[in-house]
């Protein structure tokens, strides 16, 4: 029988305080309120971090290498977009009094350890699990493979005492001895007094450049705590914790009603929105409902909503805020209960009690490179037709050495991630579509990438922007082909186009089975018709709703059929008038008369109308067909070329024949001329219903890569 620790064993270090890190003098820093209990940041020595701040100590844990990286007195510096409204700088800073710090490397042994760290002898590999909140504290969880194939789970508390910083470790059965490195000061001159309670726990220090603290767990058969504390200059007890801000409040934090836009509107989708408070700053990034008719919501700063009252009509609709601090996420999906949130270094899942006292949040994957660039974006999680996780990670900004920047990648059947298809600037939209659930990623104009783009997801294929690894390092500079988008948008409609929503059902009007994406420069709404040729999707977008009150994000049909619109803006501009928005649309009733359907033939279109239409309709010059193509190169966007290849031009195609069914719900359109690899645009003149209305939307763009066969 193994001998059992049974009392909590403590180890005391002592050091001087060594350095200090200041601002920045061209960006002034943003900081978490006061109350706040960890935040998600890329810092320079770990892009994975958690900051935790204990009375005015903060405790920086690198999620990879499980150590802690820096601890300090003093604030921590955020800035990015999401914090300071700037770029640039983007990597958060220590602001104070260094205290201490470990090496980039795993603090864990179970051989005698040396202070040079050889690595001619096996070593323990290790894995973060995730971290949990419990009132004021966090307790952060991660698993060590032993080179003898025994798995020990080990759970850390920090906290402050007026001792000093208080590391308690709980460890599980462990058969061998664990050395486990508490403290490497890197200022050798320090005198430290080292003290060790309890029975067969020893502390080994070794005198190297950097001096090293290390301490003995031998071997146990059942759970073990250990409880380690660095002592620092002065007591820490003197700087109690600052009280809690109500920026930093988790539970209820506010409430708010729908009210109708101003405007005239439309007469077939009424839109109203939910004045938010500014103070919770709700620039959404995701959306997702809970089976009891909440909504969850993700933002850009990194919290976690979930809104009730949604579905209560007239009634109050309520903030409670779950989550504070996460890095970046920029999508949510409910999947049985639990939330997973795609944070810029990983995929989260988040599990809650009614009361959100007691949250976890484990790390379901971090397995793609993350170097803390402002743009390093991870979208999603959609689930594919298997039920597995789908992500789209932004290549814009990228290097190749960060794996996976570009692509789009699901989770296997063996619980890692690997790769679907590469080529993505920066898809930030990603939803599926269809009963087979195809998913489609959106992607924006930019280097690379002539206009904003609506792709399908097949495995293997390349979509224009240069990605990294898995991909070869010589096809970094960019290739001659890539594969076409399903459709794309001409950037007089969209500029930034964002997330989508598939209509389900027919409560949303007559466009059933069709796709709605939204646009983030333009506050709009687009809508997408898609069918596939030849095998491979292709379809035509029609303008549809706009005038949001903000740069329209993420896109969700609630359970009550109506469409919830979340919207931002921030260093990127929107020409909406509001930093943050939730609006919802409603289908009136009054069905618009429009092209329901726009289909590819051999010869021409055949268009389906939601009204019989006129006799008149079939008159061919009621039709302006146009052609054009973007060029494939790596500037920013392209402009239009003709057949002939003349920049800033489109070809006529010629409409020989117009020909109307029996019911006028359908006009076949033949034409003469248009070429496949193409956007065919499509303007309607003089097309009147029965009943006479003029067309909502008078005008489409049909990606046509490919013509049917007769």
């Amino acid at each position: 029988m193994l001998p059992r620790l049974s009392i909590p064993l403590a180890v005391a270090i002592c050091a001087l305080p060594l350095a200090a890190l200041g601002q920045t003098d061209t960006v002034k820093p943003a900081h978490d309120p006061p109350g706040q209990l960890f935040r998600h940041a890329p810092m320079s020595k770990a892009t994975r971090s958690i900051i935790m701040p204990l009375s005015d100590i903060r405790f920086a844990f690198d999620t990879e290498n499980l150590r802690a990286h820096t601890v300090w007195r003093g604030k921590l510096d955020l800035y990015g977009p999401q914090h300071v409204n700037a770029k640039r700088p983007f990597i958060a800073q220590p602001n104070g009094e260094i205290l201490w710090g470990n090496p980039p490397t795993l603090p864990w042994r179970t051989n005698e350890p040396s202070g040079k760290f050889a690595l001619d002898y096996d070593q323990p590999t290790g894995k973060f699990i995730g971290s949990s909140t419990d009132g004021e504290s966090v307790t952060l969880r991660y698993a060590l493979e032993l080179p003898s194939g025994e798995s020990v789970t080990v759970q850390l508390l920090p906290t402050i005492s007026s001792g000093g910083v208080r590391r308690t470790l709980t460890l599980s059965q462990c058969r061998r001895p664990l050395f486990f490195l508490a403290n490497s000061f890197v200022d050798g001159d320090a005198k430290l007094n080292v003290t060790v309670h309890g029975s067969g726990v020893s502390v080994r220090v070794i005198d190297t450049i950097a001096e090293q603290h290390w301490v003995l767990i031998p071997p146990h058969d059942g759970e073990v705590t250990v409880i380690i504390t660095t002592h620092h200059d002065g007591d820490l007890a003197a700087s109690p914790r600052s009280a809690a801000s109500p920026l930093a409040k988790l539970g209820e934090v506010g409430q708010s009603e729908f009210k109708p836009r101003a405007g005239p509107g439309s007469a077939h989708y009424k839109t109203e929105y939910l004045p938010l408070p500014p103070e919770l700053d709700l620039l959404i990034t995701g959306m997702d409902w809970i089976g009891d008719g909440r909504l969850a919501v993700c933002t850009w700063p990194g919290e976690v909503y979930l809104l009730d009252g949604l579905l209560d009509k007239g009634g109050p609709v309520t903030f409670n805020r779950l989550a504070k601090g996460l890095n970046e996420p920029m999508g949510l999906l409910v999947r049985n209960g639990r939330l997973y949130v795609s944070q810029k270094p990983e995929l989260t899942e988040i599990t809650f009690g009614e009361k959100n006292d007691l949250t976890e949040f484990t790390r379901v994957s971090a397995e793609w490179g993350y170097s803390g660039h402002y743009n390093a974006f991870s979208y999603g999680p959609v689930l594919d037709r298997d039920g597995r996780f789908v992500l789209a990670n932004a290549g814009h900004s990228g290097r190749w050495d960060m794996t996976f920047m570009g692509w789009a990648i699901r989770q296997g059947s063996n619980g890692t991630m690997e790769g679907i298809a590469s080529g993505f600037r920066e898809p930030n939209g990603i939803g599926v579509f269809g009963p087979e659930h195809d998913v489609f990623v959106t992607d924006n104009q930019g280097q690379w990438t002539a206009a904003c783009e609506l792709n399908h997801l097949r495995s293997g294929k390349y979509f224009g922007h240069p990605s990294s690894a898995p991909d070869q390092k010589e096809l970094y500079n960019g290739r001659e082909t890539f594969t076409p988008p399903a459709v794309w948008f001409p950037y007089t409609l969209a500029r930034s186009i964002s997330g989508m929503a598939e209509i389900q059902d027919d409560r949303f009007g007559p466009f059933k089975s069709q796709l709605l994406v939204g646009d983030f420069q333009n506050a709009l709404v687009t809508r997408v018709f898609l069918e596939k040729v030849n095998g491979e999707y292709q379809g035509a977008v029609f303008p549809f709703l706009n005038g949001f009150r903000s740069g329209v994000n993420r896109l969700n049909f609630g359970p009550d059929g109506n469409l919830y619109v979340g919207g931002l803006q921030r260093t990127w501009a929107s020409i909406a008038p509001d930093p943050a928005s939730l609006e919802r649309v409603t289908f009136t009733g009054n069905t618009p008369f429009s092209i329901r359907k726009t289909e590819a033939e051999a010869s021409g279109f055949l268009l389906t109308f939601t009204e019989p239409v006129k006799p008149s309709a079939s008159d061919p010059g009621n039709f302006d067909v146009s052609q054009f193509r973007y060029t494939y190169h790596p500037g920013y966007g392209s402009p239009r070329f003709n057949h002939a290849g003349q920049k800033g031009s489109q070809t006529p195609i010629e409409v020989t024949n117009a020909a109307l069914s029996t019911n006028r719900l359908e006009l076949r359109l033949t034409l003469s001329g248009w070429k496949e690899g193409h956007v065919t645009q499509v303007r309607c003149f003089d097309v009147i219903s029965e009943a006479g209305k003029a067309l909502w939307h008078d005008t489409f763009h049909y990606t046509l890569n490919d013509i049917p066969k007769p």
